[in-house]
């Protein structure tokens, strides 16, 4: 991969960090999710996925495309070992908002140590913060306040994170996680099942998401949602006007075959 044309894309000062320090792994972070958006427009367009480092790059950084999260977390994690961290790929089980759950591994996340802290640094889930989740008990936590709401994450039992936002004052968790790193290839079955199982999310429904300056923006097949300071804001997405808004909120510029047809 060519470090340097990954970081001028993502606007990354090269000079600002010489060592893999906490504020420098927030920088990187906060580039990347303000550059990258989480889309699953391949899947719809029944496009093969690749997660070889090589085709990653082509795919986000040549061609200014985004990803999901074995995507985007496998191409972050490699330009954060290339810096000199501690990075890991872990396997997570996403939590429904009706109580249910994901099949284990159908997410999968970066775990970051730094100074024997161990740190969530997931840049292809979506509704994340800016800045990676140190990970801490209960009786000790250390919330992270981003723009989108209020985010920690807590060790639950040994080797088992929960990752969570405030909700309505009550914190909710949106995904655990086991603290055991990963290879690429045990994820297989969980990256075919998300890209051509029916009963896939991801099969589903088009999903489009970004942090923004202003907070977030969500596009699926119907509408367009910008959330501004916990306000949401809706317009409707057709054939006509999809290019644009694609263009406008997530820098992209492709076909969503569903939407042309």
């Amino acid at each position: 991969m060519n470090i340097k044309l990954f970081e001028n894309y993502l606007n990354i000062e090269t000079t600002m960090y010489e060592m893999p320090t906490l504020d420098a792994l927030n920088y990187y972070l906060q580039h990347f999710m303000l550059t990258v958006p989480f889309e699953n427009i391949d899947v719809q367009n029944g496009i093969p996925i690749k997660v070889d480092i090589a085709h990653l790059f082509d795919k986000i950084i040549n061609n200014q495309r985004g990803g999901f999260c074995y995507e985007l977390n496998t191409l972050f994690k490699y330009y954060l070992n290339q810096q000199g961290y501690t990075a890991e790929s872990v396997s997570a089980t996403v939590h429904t908002p009706a109580g249910g759950r994901s099949q284990p591994g159908s997410h999968m996340s970066t775990l970051v140590t730094i100074d024997d802290n161990q740190y969530i640094a997931d840049v292809g889930f979506g509704d994340l913060p800016l800045k990676a989740l140190r990970v801490t008990t209960i009786e000790n936590p250390d919330p992270v306040i981003d723009i989108n709401g209020q985010f920690r994450a807590i060790l639950m039992r040994e080797q088992n994170v929960h990752l969570q936002k405030l909700i309505d004052d009550q914190w909710q968790t949106l995904y655990e996680a086991e603290l055991i790193p990963r290879a690429i290839e045990e994820f297989e079955d969980n990256i075919e099942y998300n890209q051509s199982n029916p009963d896939s999310i991801f099969v589903k429904q088009l999903l489009i998401t970004q942090s923004q300056s202003f907070g977030r923006a969500t596009m699926t097949f119907n509408h367009l949602t910008l959330t501004k300071q916990g306000e949401k804001e809706q317009q409707d997405v057709t054939k006509d006007n999809y290019r644009q808004l694609l263009h406008d909120y997530f820098g992209l510029d492709v076909t969503i075959n569903k939407l042309e047809s």
